[in-house]
């Protein structure tokens, strides 16, 4: 089988972790390897990204560079977890990916 990928996309509250985790536990349990990843973050160097853009001591932040630190994580979190897992037939289930950017 060749490796799905799913998005979870929704507003902050909207039962987005509630629903992935109940999808996860679905596909495990019917035998899929399922890798679980977010955005941004995912990554050690995506992780970092994140609590720079979460920090409010960096109100100072330009929109088009909050949108450059977003893609930077997204190109992190692609070439390290997404394409390996499924290039291996897993599954990739992501809270938010560039959908949540868009809007």
């Amino acid at each position: 089988m060749k490796g799905m990928f799913i998005t979870v996309e929704g507003p902050d509250g909207s039962g987005k972790t509630t629903q992935l985790q109940l999808l996860v536990r679905a596909l495990t349990e019917k035998g899929y390897e399922v890798v679980t990843t977010r955005e941004p973050g995912g990554t050690k160097v995506g992780n970092s990204i994140r609590e720079v853009l979460l920090s409010p001591e960096h109100d100072e932040m330009t929109a088009r560079v909050e949108m450059m630190l977003y893609a930077a994580s997204r190109a992190q979190n692609v070439e390290q977890i997404i394409r390996p897992a499924l290039s291996r037939g897993a599954v990739v289930v992501c809270d938010r990916f560039v959908d949540a950017s868009i809007a």
